[in-house]
């Protein structure tokens, strides 16, 4: 059989009869739905309020590994808009300047060829700015996701494949995950 602990809700019954025994010795008029509201939403006295909830530390290192896994990704995906927009900018770089050559050299070039550096050019020039936009947003999200670590006095480091958190009061190592794959030497989850 299993007994059940309401010391706390007979407390606060006691408190809410006190109050209602109080205001009408006072002869004040009592709004009893008021006061059970009051008495519902209030924290009993014992309870002290906590900065983390009570977990057990198989959830507490679930918690931190998915975190570290958005960090992950975050930071991924910063990686593949950068490579793109470099990418962008290098072929946008060598069609332009292949362009302006064969305009003082004498027509070697196939009109064909011609008109493709011109749209690979315009194409490039119109999708760089965007490919800057989104590194800046990712930059950004990544950043959000990593000061959350740095807030709760934690530090991420990188080394050998892995990411480990590690705590900054006593430098221990709370939590790791593996970031490369040690077959092909990439990230797993890309």
């Amino acid at each position: 059989m299993n007994s059940i602990d309401n010391s706390n809700e007979i407390e606060r019954s006691d408190l809410l009869e006190q109050s209602f025994q109080r205001a009408i010795n006072n002869g004040a008029a009592v709004n009893v739905y008021e006061q059970a509201q009051f008495f519902r939403n209030a924290a009993p006295a014992n309870d002290k309020p906590r900065l983390v909830e009570a977990r057990t530390s198989l959830e507490t290192e679930t918690l931190w590994k998915k975190r570290l896994i958005m960090l992950l990704e975050a930071e991924n995906k910063l990686l593949k808009v950068i490579r793109l927009r470099k990418i962008t900018g290098i072929f946008t770089v060598l069609s332009v300047a292949v362009f302006i050559f064969s305009l003082f050299v004498a027509p070697s070039m196939s009109p064909v060829a011609f008109y493709s550096l011109v749209a690979v050019a315009v194409f490039g020039v119109a999708t760089y700015p965007a490919w800057f936009l989104i590194s800046k947003s990712n930059r950004k999200r990544r950043d959000q996701i990593s000061s959350l670590f740095y807030k709760s006095n934690h530090e991420v480091e990188t080394a050998d494949g892995k990411m480990t958190l590690i705590n900054r009061a006593n430098y221990a190592s709370v939590t790791q995950i593996h970031i490369l794959d040690r077959k092909l030497g990439l990230f797993p989850n890309t």
